[in-house]
């Protein structure tokens, strides 16, 4: 079969007009020293209906929030011959995750993954956004690098907020920039400081939370089957628990991430970005776990975008969520109980499995 390469594009939330009938046009680059919010959806954002959807959500609820004055983009991708879902197996598998699959299904993944590795050694969709919003960032006009304080500070710029496989994607962005990076100069100390003061806020992402390049903050449902996907006994755990998880924050170097139990009056919802506005409160009812989590992340959104716009640097977990109701201390405090009932519980498992054999 002829192999399909993959591809991507971002638009740009505008007022709508004759020229913009529905409040979104394409860009081809976005300015360094502008604020900017782009939104990286799941694998279902294929064109620029979709995610003009995700941008105009992140618009409102940062108008709810009281922040204008940042430009807001959304990505849409064209997989072309790619499948999403092996891509991210493979990301997990770098990550140290052992495949669920059996013998057979992991011989086609192998497969299909040689076959992308062949033809787009490093994604052509990764590569593009790579090239449109990061690269500009740390490389001067002459395609030298830029200092590493210019380069903090065209970072500070800009923000993400990614849903489902948009992490899987900012993810492959994080190391692509790295070896860039590395190949412009930088020092692996300069490198890693540069790609922190980039804040990614991720709802429900399905990608690794460890190995993270840059200062990525994720916000999720233990009741969200698709994070169970790959392999992952955290959310495994979370979800057969759900009734008896309180909100929690886990902040260690496995990552860090706000989690309630269920979020939503409407189970069927836990996935997706439907809560996030205040506007959404009749039509989609937050439960009050649901209400702290989505506030806290409400809350780090506003901020984040707020730092762009001030060009301000990096700022803490607690600068970043809490207030108006949110007390990181206390979520965190609930996260280390959580953790060690879960780890103790999980040892006793796979010591039962053991002796099972």
């Amino acid at each position: 079969m002829t192999w399909v390469p993959s591809s991507a594009t971002i638009i740009q939330r505008v007022p709508k007009s004759d020229k913009a009938p529905h409040g979104a046009i394409n860009v081809t680059d976005i300015p360094v020293n502008t604020p900017a919010f782009v939104v990286f959806g799941g694998e279902l954002t294929v064109n620029a209906r979709g995610a003009n959807s995700y941008a105009k959500i992140l618009k409102n609820a940062l108008a709810e929030n009281g922040v204008f004055g940042i430009n807001v983009y959304s990505v849409a991708y064209r997989f072309g011959s790619r499948n999403p879902v092996v891509e991210r197996t493979e990301q997990f598998k770098i990550a140290g995750r052992r495949l669920r699959q059996g013998p057979i299904v992991q011989d086609q993944y192998k497969k299909v993954m040689l076959e992308m590795r062949a033809n787009e050694s490093v994604p052509n969709y990764v590569q593009q956004l790579f090239d449109i919003l990061l690269r500009p960032r740390i490389v001067d006009a002459n395609g030298g690098r830029v200092s590493p304080n210019d380069a903090m500070k065209n970072l500070q710029r800009i923000k993400f907020f990614t849903h489902c496989h948009g992490a899987s994607v900012v993810w492959q962005m994080g190391n692509l920039m790295a070896d860039e990076m590395l190949h412009l100069g930088y020092t692996a100390n300069d490198i890693h400081a540069i790609q922190q003061e980039l804040v990614v806020i991720q709802h429900n992402p399905v990608a690794p939370l460890t190995k993270q390049r840059f200062n990525a903050i994720s916000f999720a449902s233990a009741e969200d089957t698709m994070m169970r996907n790959h392999n992952n006994l955290f959310a495994d755990w979370m979800y057969e628990n759900s009734a008896d998880i309180v909100p929690c924050f886990f902040d260690s170097e496995y990552g860090k991430i706000f989690i309630g139990g269920h979020l939503k009056e409407l189970a069927f919802k836990e996935h997706d970005l439907t809560g996030l506005l205040k506007s959404d409160d009749e039509k989609w009812p937050l439960t009050p776990d649901g209400e702290i989590i989505f506030g806290a992340e409400r809350n780090a959104l506003a901020r984040a975008a707020q730092s762009a716009i001030n060009g301000t640097a990096v700022m803490s977990v607690d600068q970043l969520v809490d207030g108006n109701g949110i007390d990181t201390d206390s979520l965190r405090r609930n996260g280390e109980m959580l953790y060690n009932i879960m780890l103790a519980d999980i040892r006793q498992q796979m010591k039962a499995r053991g002796n099972q054999k």
